[in-house]
């Protein structure tokens, strides 16, 4: 049982947690704690944004592709006064049955512009890197490079 002790535990919980907590608060506390005003600022404005945004399939999805192919997906937001930016779209992707987080892929949505009803555009070529059949989910969440965690916000829409 070497590997499982409370040595190794106390240092993953350094590694992992205690360390990274500290420097994102002397990140925060830089400049007066100019980040810490600005990710606040961001995550209200997005707070009082969010319950507008929608997503929507632009593309009719493919029940079946060969292995080696590739398809197009097609999204479009409607982000109730926030910008491409705030945002990432993510495809996650799996092998059906598997419960692994490990097995799962992420790929991201590039941002393709925005029409004229003021939905912004997100598009992703993607070729499986599996074969057989796949679970594919498509979810959109608020981003900034600022946030000790992608997830922080706890806010998420899916397709």
């Amino acid at each position: 049982m070497p590997r499982f002790n409370s040595a190794r535990m106390l240092g993953e919980y350094v590694d992992k947690c205690y360390l990274r907590a500290a420097q994102q608060g002397r990140r925060y506390a830089e400049n007066q704690f100019e980040v810490a005003r600005s990710i606040a600022a961001w995550k209200s404005r997005v707070r009082q944004a969010w319950p507008g945004v929608t997503i929507r399939r632009l593309d009719t999805p493919k029940k079946r592709i060969s292995f080696g192919d590739s398809l197009r997906i097609e999204l479009a937001l409607r982000l109730n006064g926030l910008n491409a930016e705030d945002m990432v779209v993510e495809l996650l992707m799996s092998r059906v049955g598997t419960q692994d987080d490990d097995r799962t892929l992420s790929h991201r949505f590039a941002v393709q512009g925005a029409d004229a009803g003021g939905e912004h555009h997100f598009a992703l070529e993607l070729a499986p890197e599996f074969c057989g059949k796949l679970d594919m989910r498509i979810r959109a969440y608020p981003w900034h490079e600022s946030l000790t965690h992608p997830l922080e916000l706890g806010l998420m829409i899916w397709a």
